[in-house]
């Protein structure tokens, strides 16, 4: 009986070392915060009834126990630096994000299950944006939203005209 115990217990612990070891490099055990993440937001419509959208990249490369995180926004024809690049530090299931430019920490929450992250950022509706990871899959969905967002910045009715006149 002894023998047929410690072979089981040896079975069992070579199948979990197994198992461990095959699944390092699935999501639930991997680093969910590297790489580079994408959502958009949505910000309602413009006085011509176009609807205004956003589309936010994330991408966070873990230094040690540090963070960088660059973030990117597309805004009509322009793709700036956002507001939230700067450096972020793991606490738990969340990411804080402390933006160079001495703003506000802000969090964002991974779901593990969905492999998505819950940014700060809020649409219209106030609900919060989604990023999902980039990958070859989707790489050609984001490029497609970012290119709407630049077509309709470029409608003659959705230019903002900045000229002074004199009178």
């Amino acid at each position: 009986m002894t023998r047929r115990l410690r072979a089981a217990a040896a079975a069992a612990l070579t199948a979990a070392g197994l198992l461990l070891s095959g699944c390092g490099s699935l999501p639930f055990f991997s680093d969910p915060w590297e790489g580079t993440w994408w959502g958009v937001q949505n910000a309602g419509t413009n006085w011509s009834g176009d609807e205004i959208r956003n589309l936010e990249t994330f991408t966070f490369t873990k230094n040690g126990d540090s963070i960088t995180v660059e973030h990117k926004t597309q805004r009509g024809g322009k793709e700036i630096e956002g507001s939230l690049s700067g450096t972020a530090r793991e606490d738990g299931g969340r990411l804080i994000i402390t933006p160079k430019d001495g703003g506000r920490e802000e969090t964002f929450s991974y779901s593990r299950t969905g492999s998505e992250i819950e940014t700060s950022l809020t649409n219209a509706d106030g609900s919060p944006v989604m990023l999902k990871e980039l990958t070859p899959d989707n790489n050609g969905e984001m490029e497609q939203i970012r290119s709407e967002i630049v077509k309709i910045s470029a409608r003659p009715e959705n230019k903002v005209n900045t000229t002074l006149s004199r009178h």
